[in-house]
């Protein structure tokens, strides 16, 4: 299956519902009425699952969805997953309590065109990110052990996700330190 397919159907999200004594799945894309027969090795999963679904949605411990506020933490916790093979130094300040209101997707983007700018080629330098969130604002300090990544090998698409945070990036050059990235974007919010 075609990866942007799966993808898309995570972000629209799925409904799955017992019909006739077997599980159907749809999309909840309007666009897409088709309803599925799951298998019944998948169904058999599903039904494993579902207390643990019932705990989720009813259950003592559950939590509810903030979608405006971003989890910064959580966000780190997905890049280290994604680069799982390259050596991430993260640290995060999290002295402010109000929620970060800012898209996931976009934010996640952005330090990933860093990341691949900075491991291109040989080089496995250790990878610095430095944050905080500061007066409704996220501060981020990006560096590469070596100094690999440059502006002008980020390309196009960096500078389109750059222009959609509204946020500011600076590329700075230390004499003992090498180049870092100084990085401020806005909560959405203010």
């Amino acid at each position: 299956m075609n990866p942007e397919k799966e993808t898309e159907i995570f972000k629209k999200g799925i409904w799955i519902k017992e019909q006739q004594g077997v599980l159907t799945v749809g999309s909840l894309d309007k666009n897409n009425t088709d309803v599925m027969v799951l298998s019944d090795k998948l169904s058999s999963r599903l039904r494993t699952f579902e207390s643990d679904i019932i705990e989720a949605i009813y259950g003592e411990s559950r939590e509810a969805f903030q979608p405006g506020g971003l989890d910064i933490e959580h966000l780190f916790r997905q890049l280290k997953k994604r680069f799982e093979n390259v050596r991430l130094q993260i640290s995060f300040d999290k002295s402010d309590e109000k929620p970060f209101i800012c898209n996931f997707d976009s934010i996640f983007s952005l330090f990933e065109k860093l990341i691949l700018s900075s491991i291109s080629g040989n080089s496995k330098p250790v990878i610095y990110i430095n944050a905080s969130l500061v007066q409704d604002h996220l501060c981020i300090i990006y560096r590469d052990s070596e100094s690999v990544s440059k502006p002008s090998d980020l390309g196009p698409e960096f500078f389109l996700i750059k222009n959609r945070l509204d946020c500011r990036v600076q590329f700075n050059k230390a004499d003992k330190k090498g180049t870092y990235y100084d990085i401020t974007i806005p909560s959405a919010d203010r």
